[in-house]
């Protein structure tokens, strides 16, 4: 069914409802974090929740810190007050330009209403238990009408071939043998909000139920147990809304590394969507594989077919969000922002050039060598559990520390999204290195905010982090071309440079 369009009042009144949530929210002391709030209201909306969530904190109605709780700034508590709603709607207009009806097509629309040519509405649509979970809370105000899940699955009911007929028997009676029960059917493991430390050897314990009910699937599937032996799994050392990463050691070479498993995503996927996501992971991983770069996490080895998917990558010395949690909101230093930066630039240039997007830059996924260089990691996952209607995969939700380094193009789910959704995210990166704060619309440049940020970087900054995807920078190159432009001195390296470090990092 085609969602009813919307024009500019209907938008804007939904963003003021959402603002005016935040605040109630706050004064009664309930959840402001993101996917609290968007589980909330999503239900209530026209549009994706993600496009409002992305209009108010652009223009600086909204603010999330670093645990994603979201609050109302001063002039977001100023709109709900009444005060610039004129200037508040001028802006979803614009912000919302191609996704809302204009005042013509909105006054055809109502007219065609008038005269009766407008079909009935469709019955409501009853949300069924396998819908993503949402968090029951009773909203501070009164919501507008609910529409149907844009998330809800089709129910797919477990086939048990029936039991054989059994021909009556003739005198003497003979008792009927006990009715055979048909093997249970294991319902999808819910997700999980924390992730349990596994300490044992990757080989499958034997106290572990087979994956299949029947003896001749579990002979069918694959054991993988001489892959296993060849790694060891230690403590964990990190984990993320998808699975855990562990330090682990190749036995053959007594090589430290680390391993990701990634038994968590299936929280998300019932079991008949397991196949497709664990195709999906198998290509971005081999994707990744392919490109060496000194500024790309060596991908080492994989196995998708365990029990516990995992992956093999080098081990590496935390993480770029480490590092700005160290600066007390700060930022990091301005030197080593830098060269981050630019070994970013060129890591992401090496993945473009062969075909690859990264598509989920964020601070947890910029890791550091023993040397202090850093390196992106996690190409594509979120291409792993994207939307994809025809496979019946659903909505995923993947965290929210990523949202706000996800270019316009990402979050409005567009099919076109390429290299330059990667300067996008890589210009918010800078921005928080430099200053510690993620920027919003009307946020100061990086040298206003911190005076030892080089000025020559502000209008790169803004020139990277465009709404419009036509008003950015087409890719790297481009980007990298005004940035040598902006130093002719060379302080920061020729064109073509990149220079590691080879000094050993000491934290």
């Amino acid at each position: 069914m085609l969602k009813p369009a919307v024009n500019r009042e209907t938008v804007s009144g939904e963003a003021l409802f959402i603002l005016r949530n935040l605040r109630e929210n706050g004064r009664l002391g309930r959840s402001n974090k993101l996917a609290d709030v968007k589980a909330a209201l999503e239900p209530s909306v026209s549009l994706e929740f993600d496009s409002y969530f992305f209009f108010l904190r652009k223009f600086h109605y909204i603010a999330m810190d670093r645990e994603a709780q979201l609050k109302l700034t001063d002039q977001g508590e100023r709109v709900v007050d009444g005060d610039y709603l004129d200037k508040f709607t001028l802006e979803v207009g614009e912000f919302f330009a191609d996704q809302i009806l204009g005042e013509d097509e909105a006054t055809q629309a109502g007219s065609l209403e008038d005269l009766g040519m407008v079909p009935p509405p469709p019955p409501e649509l009853t949300l069924e238990e396998s819908d993503v979970a949402r968090i029951v809370a009773p909203p501070p105000i009164p919501l507008p009408p609910a529409r149907a899940s844009r998330t809800a699955l089709p129910t797919v009911d477990p086939v048990i071939p029936p039991m054989p007929a059994v021909a009556p028997m003739s005198a003497p009676p003979v008792a009927a043998p006990p009715p055979v029960a048909a093997p249970p059917v294991a319902a999808p493991a819910p997700a999980s909000a924390s992730f349990p430390s596994i300490t044992s050897p990757l080989t499958t314990p034997s106290s572990m139920p087979p994956p299949a009910a029947s003896s001749a699937a579990t002979a069918a599937a694959p054991k993988g147990t001489e892959l296993d032996l060849r790694y060891q799994k230690f403590d964990p050392i990190g984990s993320g809304p998808l699975g855990t990463v562990f330090k682990g050691r190749f036995n053959a070479l007594g090589l430290d590394i680390s391993i990701k498993e990634l038994k968590d995503i299936f929280g998300y996927f019932s079991f008949l969507q397991r196949g497709e996501v664990l195709k999906r992971l198998k290509k971005e991983l081999c994707a990744q594989a392919q490109v060496r770069h000194p500024a790309i996490a060596q991908i080492v080895d994989q196995n998708v077919d365990s029990p516990r998917p995992y992956f093999v990558v080098e081990l590496l010395r935390g993480s770029l969000k480490e590092k700005l949690e160290a600066g007390g909101g700060k930022g990091v230093p301005v030197p080593l922002a830098l060269r981050c930066f630019l070994q970013l630039a060129y890591g992401l240039r090496a993945a473009h050039a062969a075909g690859l997007t990264h598509h989920n830059l964020k601070p947890e996924n910029i890791l550091f060598d023993s040397y202090g260089n850093a390196k992106l990691a996690d190409f594509g996952l979120g291409r792993v559990v994207e939307v994809d209607a025809t496979k019946g995969m659903p909505q995923v939700f993947m965290g929210t520390g990523g949202m706000a380094y996800m270019a316009p193009e990402l979050i409005h789910r567009a099919k076109d999204a390429g290299p330059a959704a990667d300067v996008y995210g890589l210009g918010i990166l800078l921005y928080e290195m430099l200053t510690g704060q993620i920027p919003g619309r009307r946020s100061p440049l990086p040298s206003e905010v911190n005076t030892d940020a080089p000025g020559g970087l502000d209008a790169i900054f803004d020139k990277m982090t465009q709404d419009k995807k036509e008003h950015r920078y087409p890719d790297i190159d481009a980007m990298l071309e005004d940035v040598y432009k902006a130093f002719p001195e060379k302080e920061y390296m020729e064109k073509g440079d990149l220079v590691l470090s080879s000094e050993p990092s000491q934290g």
